[in-house]
This record gives C-alpha cells, structure tokens and sequence, in this order.
C-alpha cells in the first residue's frame, strides 16, 4: 500500500475518533507506522513503547519541547507540520468534533445564551458558571508555561483567552504567575502576558504588579528590555486603583533618567504622561526639570522632554520652560537640544517665548552659521512677529554680509526673513541684499535672487 494512502486511511480513523482513548490510539498507530523500527527498546528519542508515551506529558518529558523560545522538533509529521504544530492542530480538530458533536444534541429554542465577552458559541463558555473550561485549554493544562514561550503555543494560549471565560483566564493566570518576570522578557512570552492584562480581573493584575515590583529597580529593567517594554506599558494602560498607579510610579521613579534616555524605556515615560493624571506624573515633571540638560541632549530624551513640558500645566510647566530657557544659547546649538527650544518657540507662550529670545538676543548671526542652530533662527522670525525686527537689523549689521548670503545655513535665514518681513523691514532687506546680485549665480544664493522673494 502505497505511503500516501495509508496516512490518509489513519487521517479518516481520527477525523471519526470521539473518544480520548481511542484517539491517543489512533496517534500510537499513526508514529508507530511512521517509525516501524521503534517499537522495540532502542537509543532513538522517539521510541515508541506504549500509547501514552506520545501523550502530551511525553511531547515535553522527552525533551521535543525543552521550555526554549522555539520549539525543536527532530521529524515532521501530519502534512509536513512540526511537532508542536501537530499536537495543536490535533486539539484544535478534537474542538472542532466536540463543538460538532455539541450542536447535534442541543435545542437552540429551549437553550437560552450565555453572555460571554468574545464568545463564538456556548459549547465553548457553557461551564462559565460550573467548572468547565475551554475545551483546547484542558490538554495543555500544566503545560501554559512551556507554551507561552513558544511562537504557535503562545499564538494558541492568546485566542484562548480571547475566546474563553474568566475561568479559562483564572486557569492560565495560575500556571504563568510563578514565572511572570521571565515571560515579560520573553520573544513570545510577552504577548500572551499583554494579552492576560487585558483579560484579568483587578486583583490578578495587582498580583503582577507586587511581583514585578517586589525587587527594588526590577520594573525598570524590564522596562528597558525591548520586548519587557511592551508589557510595561500595557500595564501602565491597565492600572486603575491608587493602590497600582502608586505602586507602579514608586517602581519607576528611581530609574526616570536611565527610561528617559533609553530607546526602549522612553515610551514608558511618554505611555505614563498620556495615561496618567498630571498629579500622577508628578515625578516625571520634577524630575524631568532636574535633568533637564541630559536629557534635552539625548536622541531619545529630547522628546521625552517635548511631552513632558506639553502635558504639565502650571508651575510645573513654568519650572520646565525656565530650565530649557536658562540654557536655550546652549541647547540651540546641540544636534538634538535645538528641538527643545524650538517647542517652546512653536507654543506661542508670549512670557516662555521672551524668556527663550532674550538668551538669544545679540547672537543671531552666529546662529544662523550652524547647522543646527540656525533652523531655529527660522522658527524664531516665523513665530516671533515682535522679535522680527531686532533679527533682521542683527543680520544685516554684520561686516560682510555677502559672507552671510553665501553661507550654506544662514542662506536659509535670509530667505526666511525675506518671506515674512513686511513693509518697510522688507523694504531695507532687500537695499542690503541687492549691490550683491553679482552672486546670484552662487549656490547658496540662488534662492535669495528668487523672483518671488526680492519682488514680494
């Protein structure tokens, strides 16, 4: 009989097979088949001894899932699938036959409906009130762990909880608390541990709080792992009580500047501003001011800084603008400090923006020869109707201007002010830059000659 054939026989004795038994038979026959030479006691890992050697115990005891990020398996079996990939589409084909086997004996019109969140039948959520539970969730009891870490075992957990009770959840919450730390860091781990905050009752979710917080500075490395960073800032989504949001800032204040200048740990900080009160984030605020500096220079800190001043209010958000307007000649010229000072400028706050032109005040020309600093000299005569004057006359009075038109960054300045001056400022600009016509073939000066600039 031909290889083909005879799986596809076996295929139908277990597409017909209802009973545990019988199908833990059918699965001996089908590996005894593919492996004829193993029935006997040899070496080989995949011996087969007696039927309950292929049971769901054996997949992990004999070492085809080791409790790694991936499953290993050695052989591929049913249409070419791996080992655990087999073993959850035979649960998923035993669901499918007990649904079928469900609805063929049920009186719709005499069986009032569960309400369940996310159900798709009542076979799967009528033991919502008794003591059954998913009908995939009872073969992998006292296996979550092992298959939390794995992609389609991690996968297959999740649609459970999607589709399952507050039992079902109860049952997987029971078996992954112990290791709650270890899956928040996990490839896979973290998904189903996002997923079961969403799912989990108050007290489940402040089980995991007081675990992840027992150890001084474990909250925040988590947070600066990237896939624990995730998890973290679902949790901050979650938390509601006092109790939690308490707990959690306390764990995360002492590593506020490590989190502020981390790519991973930033948007826990900014995931805290949007979803926490402005009481709440108090101690982002405070010390976010302390470290102002650090963190206005930092790649990822310079926006953490941005969010922090746009969500405080009052003296909080004054104590912020004061710091980055103490130090705006410095921060200006910084690659990633420039911003900083440029979000002030950009939020119209006539006393936060004083502050910011009065630091600067005397050194626009040097300004406006950076890279950096000279975009925002742009920002400031686009925003800054009031200032507009006194940086045009500082531009203008320089020794050699033909110098500054031809420069490859204040070039930009120039044709910032010539777009926004007005009337008689626009008027004197254009007397300065004209006796330099000879250099409109130049190629930072191209744009100053423009028709539409000089003719406005």
């Amino acid at each position: 009989m031909k290889r083909g054939e005879l799986c596809e026989e076996e295929e139908e004795t277990l597409f017909l097979s209802h009973s545990p038994s019988s199908h833990m038979q059918n699965s001996w026959s089908h590996y005894h088949n593919l492996f004829p030479g193993d029935s006997s006691s040899s070496s080989s890992r995949l011996s087969v001894r007696s039927p309950s050697d292929y049971s769901l115990s054996s997949y992990f005891s004999n070492g085809q899932c080791n409790g790694s990020s991936q499953f290993t398996p050695t052989t591929k079996y049913d249409h070419g699938l791996s080992l655990c990939e087999s073993l959850l589409h035979r649960l998923n084909i035993r669901e499918e036959e007990e649904e079928q086997e469900f609805n063929n004996y049920s009186v719709p019109s005499f069986s009032p409906r569960r309400s369940c969140v996310g159900s798709s039948s009542d076979h799967h959520h009528q033991g919502s009130s008794g003591n059954k539970i998913h009908p995939r969730l009872r073969d992998l009891q006292g296996y979550v762990y092992l298959m939390a870490k794995d992609q389609h075992g991690c996968r297959s957990l999740q649609r459970v909880l999607e589709d399952g009770s507050s039992i079902d959840a109860m049952v997987i919450f029971n078996e992954v608390i112990p290791h709650v730390v270890e899956l928040m860091i996990n490839p896979f781990g973290n998904y189903l541990m996002q997923k079961l905050l969403d799912v989990c009752n108050e007290e489940q979710r402040t089980m995991i709080i007081l675990i992840v917080t027992q150890e001084p500075g474990l909250l925040v490395r988590i947070a600066l792992n990237p896939h624990g960073t995730r998890v973290v800032q679902r949790l901050v989504e979650s938390i509601k009580t006092k109790k939690q949001i308490s707990i959690v800032t306390s764990a995360l204040r002492p590593g506020f500047h490590n989190l502020a200048i981390n790519v991973n740990g930033n948007h826990v900080i900014q995931r805290c501003l949007q979803c926490l009160t402005t009481q709440e984030n108090k101690f982002i605020f405070e010390d976010a001011t302390r470290f102002c500096i650090d963190i206005a220079t930092h790649q990822h800190g310079c926006c953490v800084l941005q969010k922090c001043v746009a969500y405080s209010t009052g003296q909080q958000r004054e104590n912020l603008i004061a710091q980055i307007s103490i130090n705006s000649l410095f921060l200006a010229q910084h690659p990633y400090g420039n911003y900083a000072v440029q979000f002030v400028i950009e939020m119209r706050d006539f006393q936060a923006t004083a502050m910011v032109l009065a630091r600067l005040k005397g050194h626009y020309v040097e300004l406006s020869m950076q890279k950096f600093s000279s975009h925002l000299v742009e920002r400031c005569l686009t925003h800054c109707a009031e200032s507009r004057p006194q940086i045009v006359l500082e531009l203008i009075s320089v020794h050699r201007f033909d110098l500054l038109i031809q420069d490859p960054y204040a070039n930009f300045v120039i044709q910032a002010a010539l777009s926004v001056a007005e009337g008689s400022l626009h008027a004197h600009l254009i007397e300065v830059i004209r006796p330099h016509s000879n250099l409109r073939r130049n190629l930072y000066c191209k744009g100053i000659f423009s028709r539409n600039l000089m003719r406005k």
